[in-house]
């Protein structure tokens, strides 16, 4: 699930701004954490625990990046202890240059990515119409869902002119869930939500926004819709399906999808679970139009729609900057990208420009994420690329990279169990069937 206030218009006037701010806010926190840091004793070299089918790694030097801002980087999050981020990576031309871990995790454990699900469900569906179990996005929901999920004729109507397209774009479900509204009324609504025995019967209640392809209303009820039209059309469980026309192409490892309902529905909005490894492997996926290795994975048409967001996020903005599950961030010429975008700093941003991808997760909740990961773009991934290399740093970047892997653990006590990392799955999975008609 996301804040409402995470998913706000991100006009060029209040990018400004918030550099700004963190730019004196977060230098204060570095301040602070170099007077007390003191680097641990390294008793040996580390490197991440290798597996098969792990992007080549590179240097940093031999991929055209200037190590000075990749060491920054580095020591930014080491001397910041009270920055929640467990993991930042970077590839280039589809190489790892950059690997970095706090607290003890490696490589193999899989990571509650929140909201990145919702594109990870939009890859699910340009799949689901190449194989002809979805004709379009133009197909209504009252054609792709069961009749018996819906509670009346009138029902059905409603939603017989809303499809996908509108459904992905969020232009579907006028509905203010939590935590965007945190009133006790929203509290009791995701409690009745979490407990449905089919969510996607339940939120085929809801109402629909009044203009479809215009009025945007992000919401975690609409991506069930989504979800229910793959499971139902393919008549496979949306992780499944997910393993097999995707995931084991692209040799995930530990991945998963928790929080089904009773019927056995996957969560659409948030709940999948990967490793920053596999997260890069995504984006770089986009990246390459859809072919991964060699093998057409995705249509190259689907993935150019994610490139041309249709709606806007607020009737500020001069653009549209969201569609597909997919948003878009500008942060200059030629620094346009395509982001998965997760609650509590959840990302996974896509350069075709300069041939990147930067992935990110965390736990951030006290902090301002967005702040962070600008923060992150704009001090250290971009001057890397725009500098050039200057010289191999790498062995000096390897030593603060062991130093944060060395450092204690940054998962806070009483931290919700979905979001510490781990290789172990988290739930059992709950058997999926079609109803019958």
């Amino acid at each position: 699930m996301d804040l409402a206030r995470l998913k706000q218009p991100r006009d060029q006037e209040a990018v400004r701004f918030r550099r700004a701010v963190h730019v004196a806010g977060l230098g204060m926190w570095l301040v602070a954490g170099c007077a007390d840091h003191v680097a641990p004793a390294p008793a040996a070299p580390w490197s991440p625990t290798p597996s098969p089918g792990d992007l080549t790694i590179a240097s940093a030097h031999s991929e055209g990046l200037d190590g000075d801002a990749l060491i920054g980087l580095a020591r930014w999050i080491r001397d910041t202890r009270d920055l929640p981020v467990f993991s930042i990576l970077i590839s280039r031309h589809g190489k790892l240059v950059f690997e970095l871990y706090t607290g003890g995790i490696d490589r193999p454990e899989a990571h509650y990515v929140m909201s990145v699900s919702k594109s990870v469900l939009s890859a699910l569906v340009g799949k689901a119409i190449d194989i002809g179990a979805i004709k379009s996005t133009d197909a209504p929901l009252s054609e792709l869902i069961p009749r018996s999920l819906f509670a009346s004729d009138a029902d059905v109507s409603r939603f017989g002119g809303v499809g996908l397209r509108q459904a992905m774009g969020m232009s579907a479900l006028n509905v203010i869930d939590y935590p965007r509204d945190t009133s006790r009324a929203a509290r009791q609504r995701l409690a009745d939500f979490s407990s449905a025995p089919n969510r996607v019967a339940f939120v085929l209640r809801d109402p629909v926004v009044p203009k479809p392809d215009a009025d945007f209303v992000y919401n975690d009820d609409t991506p069930m819709l989504v979800a229910g039209s793959v499971q139902y059309t393919t008549g496979k469980r949306l992780f499944d399906f997910g393993r097999t026309v995707l995931f084991d192409s692209l040799e995930f490892l530990n991945e998963e999808w928790m929080h089904q309902d009773a019927a056995g529905i996957d969560m659409g909005g948030y709940g999948f679970r990967m490793r920053p490894m596999d997260m890069q492997k995504f984006g770089i996926l986009y990246l390459q139009g859809g072919v991964w290795r060699g093998r057409r994975l995705l249509s190259a048409d689907w993935v150019e729609q994610a490139w041309m967001p249709y709606i806007k996020s607020a009737p500020t903005r001069l653009s549209a900057n969201y569609g597909w599950f997919w948003w878009t961030y500008d942060y200059g010429l030629g620094w346009r990208f395509l982001v998965a975008d997760g609650w509590r700093g959840q990302r996974i941003a896509i350069n075709r420009e300069h041939d990147l991808v930067v992935t990110m997760t965390g736990y951030i909740e006290q902090q301002d994420e967005y702040q962070i990961f600008d923060r992150l773009m704009t001090q250290y991934v971009i001057p890397a690329v725009s500098v050039g290399s200057r010289g191999d740093r790498q062995s000096e970047l390897d030593a603060v990279l062991y130093e944060l892997h060395a450092e204690p653990s940054r998962v806070k006590a009483g931290a919700e169990p979905r979001m510490i990392p781990s290789v172990a799955p988290k739930e059992q999975p709950i058997p999926f069937r079609v109803p019958d008609e």
